[in-house]
């Protein structure tokens, strides 16, 4: 395929991919969980044949896949043995015509009990990895093993704010959620010696810059935007386990955001308070001057730029008859940097800010999670981020565009309101585009059958925001 052409040499990436996805000819059988269900049965019969696994259910998670490249799959599989055990494991599975395993596979790994750490399934051209087996997270295992959390707590009885030689009497641990090496999310039940309860998440990352996290987030914790009458609620962190790159968070049990509106109705979004109570959130977050910890510099425009010609560039074989459209859209985006020849005010930003991030309680208190992409840089990065995630709900949700441009204005406005900058239309709208651009290619890629569906409409979309750059 050709490269997408945008007008500066200096910005083109190239792509050689194909439309055609012949050579992984399993492909609509491995995102049918219910036919991976008898499948995954027979190759466990012959994987552990002492075992007698039934399998149960199977879930069908997180989706990656590359036109012309490969496909990688999360399954969550519930399995009964012949002692009528119940097993619950994800396998992170990867499919390519060119199946490849790796001959320094071990053939044990810690946390992963009787399961082989990789399975080869060349009638499938796929490689099965268990968890917690994962090259780029190898102390996953250890943060499942009941013994050294309970060693971790009691050696530092403070963080989770109890006394001293306090022991721990039970320990429960709960998959929440695991992207392949990259982050994995555990949450933690511990009862004490002296029935104290306490729970808490830990998020393991693939390199050091938990640390960094857990930092900011101290900072973030302790200023007064945080405070106990303040709308800015973040889970505070209780401590960085430096040898396992994970922050240890306080539990705020609320539910996802979008579970939450999935009940009430997102047709319905406009008439709650959510949309101003989200920007005092956000304009809360923007104001808190972050000492003491040296913030990343966020995405400049020249990097967003280049992000989104990638995103076009992989939306291509998804939809070739829109290639041109796709060049018109770089193309409007470049002739427009020039909205970014005066730099805009630096803020501590949240790097990720979309409703996805966000958790609610009694259908009432919010809270904001993920700060993985904190940084310093231009406060209009998270209010567009934002602003694409709800608009985007026209594609995926089907969500009348009357009813969410009133909750964006609704948004736009409380937040103007309460910083002492303005919102410069313009370049908000470069902005919404190029993350419409990236939310089109993540649902492509996912295979999200409303997006597939709705994807003239995506098109459409991008075009109304194009449109306001004039």
């Amino acid at each position: 395929m050709p490269e997408i052409e945008i007008r500066n040499a200096k910005l083109r990436r190239r792509k050689n991919k194909s439309a055609q996805d012949t050579h992984l000819p399993h492909l609509a059988q491995a995102l049918n969980a219910r036919e991976m269900k008898p499948a995954l049965q027979e190759f466990f019969r012959g994987e552990y044949p002492e075992r007698g696994l039934q399998v149960e259910a199977v879930d069908l998670g997180k989706v990656y896949h590359k036109p012309g490249k490969d496909c990688e799959i999360t399954y969550g599989v519930r399995c009964r043995d012949g002692e009528n055990n119940i097993h619950a494991v994800w396998f992170q599975a990867k499919m390519s015509a060119s199946l490849k395993a790796r001959n320094d596979a071990p053939r044990s790994w810690p946390g992963c009990g009787f399961w082989k750490p990789v399975h080869v399934w060349p009638e499938m051209g796929m490689m099965l990895h268990t968890f917690p087996y994962d090259r780029k997270l190898p102390y996953l295992g250890q943060l499942l093993e009941p013994a050294w959390i309970k060693q971790q707590v009691e050696a530092n009885p403070g963080d989770l704010g109890l006394n001293a030689g306090v022991k721990c009497k039970h320990v429960g641990i709960e998959k929440i959620k695991y992207m392949p090496g990259k982050r994995c999310v555990l949450r933690y039940e511990i009862l004490f010696d002296d029935q104290q309860r306490r729970i808490f998440y830990g998020k393991t990352y693939d390199d050091a810059q938990g640390g960094h996290v857990f930092q900011a987030l101290q900072k973030i914790c302790a200023s007064p935007a945080c405070s106990a009458k303040a709308e800015l609620n973040v889970p505070a962190p209780i401590a960085y386990l430096e040898a396992a790159n994970t922050v240890w968070q306080q539990a705020w049990e609320g539910e996802d955001f979008n579970a939450v509106m999935g009940k009430i109705g997102w047709a319905n979004f406009h008439r709650t308070d959510f949309p101003g109570k989200i920007a005092t959130m956000l304009a809360a977050l923007h104001g808190i001057v972050i000492s003491g910890v040296a913030l990343r510099r966020g995405h400049a425009p020249q990097a967003v730029l280049l992000n989104a010609c990638d995103d076009a560039s992989d939306i291509a074989p998804f939809a070739p008859e829109r290639r041109e459209i796709l060049n018109e859209f770089m193309r409007t985006l470049e002739a427009a940097m020039t909205l970014f020849e005066s730099p805009a005010p630096e803020t501590t930003i949240h790097g990720s800010f979309k409703l996805a991030q966000l958790l609610c309680r009694a259908q009432r208190d919010l809270a904001l999670i993920d700060f993985d992409s904190i940084a310093s840089g231009d406060s209009l990065y998270d209010v567009a981020e934002f602003v694409a995630s709800v608009a985007f709900l026209q594609v995926s949700d089907e969500i009348p565009a009357a009813r969410l441009n009133e909750s964006i204005e609704t948004f736009l406005t409380s937040y103007e309101r309460q910083v002492s900058w303005t919102c410069e239309r313009r370049r908000l709208a470069w902005y919404v585009v190029a993350f419409l651009l990236g939310k089109i290619h993540s649902s492509l890629k996912r295979r999200e059958p409303a997006s597939v569906k709705n994807l003239a409409l995506a098109f459409a979309l991008v075009q109304e925001w194009i449109d306001k750059l004039n």
